[in-house]
């Protein structure tokens, strides 16, 4: 089969770029291995909401509808408006094809892709599966007593699947933070590994974050204008599960989670954890303090009025388990690793990946001509991967301007 362009991946990312190729009258299809915005059906659990106010969903030319712009969305409401947006630009979406393989047609100025309903070749090739797919658990999981289950954040869905006891979450970021408040609630007693993190406001002044993160222009930040070692430690803790609120590390202690240090080594049943943990809440709230004097100062040097903000409360101290902990001893039965995810283009047979398997691009255009990668975490902007405010549309039309370029 013969196709000018082909979008690999249905999710926001590939639903914009055909948004935007059929504005330029491009020919396309979009192949997806499951359904429409599979991830946001299969990976995410069952309490999870987007961590942005419902007023920030938004895609090229289409806004979620709702009563209540400040409220949370429930994964599935994204879901809704994912498939709502599909039918609203049309996009020729092939679902349950996944592609195996992609590499250079005998004719070389084309590529072939080979998928499980058969092999079709393209003059063009758009990667929108994400800026990642690929769940990480570090190997020292090796080490965990064959008793106690494991699973990672994209497998979990609730408590139940868990069995009775204790759990240990090992991952303080967004996902670690968020599950392990949700096991709290379902009446566990929740162990967190806490490793270094950024700490925000959820409201802040009278205003959510997404509101001071745009009147700052953080999404704005271009790439090159941020060292990577920030780049890598840009996400931050937010969460918009019953109605949004602070995701503060002391105040899910003081609501009975024992927090640790960062997981080192597990060693006949007992973890060895890092005396850091004082040190990873500090940064956090570091973090939370830099962003705020930002606000402050931005309302100062503006003019503007906004309400001042409480001062909070003295901060508790409270005790953390030395190390070893033993696993038995604390009556932990399961674990959810809250490790990361990370890329697999395994099934492309072209160079244009790093040593860590990243794709070598300026801004989704890989030296090979005809290849190209929207959505992926820093494409050009902070705000690149974000399902938000129509974040992607910037980087689709110019991916789209050079597909258009190509004769």
């Amino acid at each position: 089969e013969q196709i000018d362009t082909v979008i690999i991946g249905g999710g926001h990312a590939g639903l914009t770029m055909s948004y935007l190729l059929s504005q330029a009258g491009r020919e396309h299809v979009i192949l997806e291995r499951g359904r429409v915005g599979e991830r946001w059906r299969s990976e995410r659990w069952d309490s999870f909401c987007f961590q942005f106010p419902n007023w920030t969903i938004e895609l090229p030319g289409y806004k979620y509808q709702c009563d209540d712009p400040e409220a949370f969305a429930p994964g599935r409401e994204v879901v809704r408006f994912l498939d709502g947006y599909a039918d609203f630009v049309k996009a020729p979406v092939r679902c349950g094809v996944e592609v195996t393989s992609l590499e250079r047609s005998d004719n070389s100025s084309r590529y072939l892709l080979r998928t499980n309903s058969g092999a079709i070749e393209a003059a063009n090739v758009v990667i929108a599966t994400g800026p990642y797919q690929l769940p990480v658990v570090p190997a020292l999981s090796a080490n965990v007593p064959k008793n106690i289950f494991q699973i990672h954040t994209n497998g979990y869905r609730n408590s139940d699947q868990l069995p009775p006891g204790a759990v240990l979450v090992v991952g303080s970021g967004a996902s670690g933070c968020q599950i392990a408040d949700d096991l709290n609630q379902s009446g566990r007693r929740v162990y967190l590994s806490v490793g270094r993190h950024s700490r925000m406001p959820r409201r802040y002044r009278g205003q959510d974050f997404a509101y001071w993160g745009a009147a700052l222009k953080r999404p704005e930040q271009i790439v090159d204008t941020v060292p990577p070692a920030l780049r890598k430690g840009s996400e931050v803790l937010l969460t918009g599960a019953d109605g949004g609120y602070d995701v503060d590390l002391r105040a899910m202690a003081a609501r009975g989670m024992v927090l640790l240090g960062h997981l080192q080594r597990i060693e006949d049943g007992k973890l060895i954890l890092a005396d850091d943990l004082e040190q990873n809440l500090a940064k956090g709230d570091e973090s939370l303090e830099i962003f705020k004097r930002a606000v402050d100062d931005y309302i100062a040097k503006n003019g503007l009025e906004f309400p001042a903000e409480q001062e909070p409360g003295v901060k508790s101290n409270f005790p953390s388990p030395v190390s070893p902990l033993d696993l038995k001893e604390a009556g932990i039965s399961a674990i959810v690793w809250a490790s990361g995810v990370r890329c697999n283009f395994d099934w492309v047979k072209l160079p244009i990946f790093d040593e860590a398997g990243e794709p070598v691009h300026r801004r989704g255009v890989t030296p090979f001509s005809g290849i190209y990668f929207p959505g992926l975490r820093w494409l050009y902007k902070r705000k690149s991967a974000f399902l938000l405010r129509a974040s992607g549309a910037e980087d689709a039309a110019y991916l789209a301007e050079q597909i258009a370029a190509r004769k």
